[in-house]
């Protein structure tokens, strides 16, 4: 006779398993149709359940949305260790050519970042069921730029007076700024004006500039 622990760990198998399910289906809709389209109903039929119990995973549409982004970016997880990223490598040593390439990737999935843009304007209501999600991104994000901030401190890259968390923490709001911009009228490189705004921000245009003063490629 299995012990009650067993039963217990199975149900919860299948709870967490049911959620994946349900999570991927949103997300595959709105890669399909764009959030404003996600409907229960249409996700019920996806994971051929009733909408009793996708609402008894995720009580509420804007639930089902966030549910959808943080199987986003497990996904990203997945594709980033497929490509051979160890896992918490974050982005220290990372070549800004690179950054420009992922930030142009990320575009191609313009129903996630408008769906991102969305919900990120609704966290900032108290008790929403994305202020938790974007509290941890937002708190992610500032730490992994202000660790590749410091990386090129040392490398002489950036301005090494500079505070990186500061630095990193503006530069998450110029590339959420820019983000929303570009939905709007992507008619500019996002990937190329993120990393002009990186060297600015990070006193590497100035950094540039002093060296070909100081250790000009003729001589003096």
């Amino acid at each position: 006779m299995a012990s009650t622990s067993s039963r217990s760990r199975g149900r919860y198998a299948r709870t967490a398993g049911r959620r994946r399910e349900i999570a991927a289906a949103v997300l595959d809709l709105v890669m399909e149709k764009g959030h404003a389209q996600v409907t229960i109903a249409e996700v019920a039929r996806r994971v051929a359940a009733s909408e009793a119990t996708v609402l008894y995973h995720y009580p509420s549409k804007d639930h089902l949305l966030v549910a959808a982004l943080e199987r986003d970016d497990e996904v990203a997880v997945a594709q980033a260790e497929q490509d051979g990223v160890p896992p918490g490598a974050g982005l220290p040593g990372l070549d800004l050519d690179t950054l420009a390439a992922h930030v142009r990737g990320a575009a191609g999935r313009e129903p996630v970042l408008r769906l991102r843009a969305v919900l990120s304007g609704l966290a900032a209501i108290p008790g929403h069921p994305a202020e938790a999600y974007f509290a941890q991104h937002y708190r992610v994000a500032v730490e992994t730029y202000a660790r590749l901030v410091a990386d090129r401190q040392r490398g002489g890259q950036a301005h090494p007076s500079l505070d990186p968390v500061e630095v990193a923490r503006q530069f998450v709001a110029t590339w959420e700024g820019l983000q929303a911009q570009w939905l709007i009228t992507p008619d500019f490189d996002l990937g190329a004006t993120l990393v002009s705004a990186l060297r600015r921000l990070s006193g590497q245009n100035w950094m540039e500039a002093t060296r070909a003063v100081l250790e000009p490629p003729t001589g003096i």
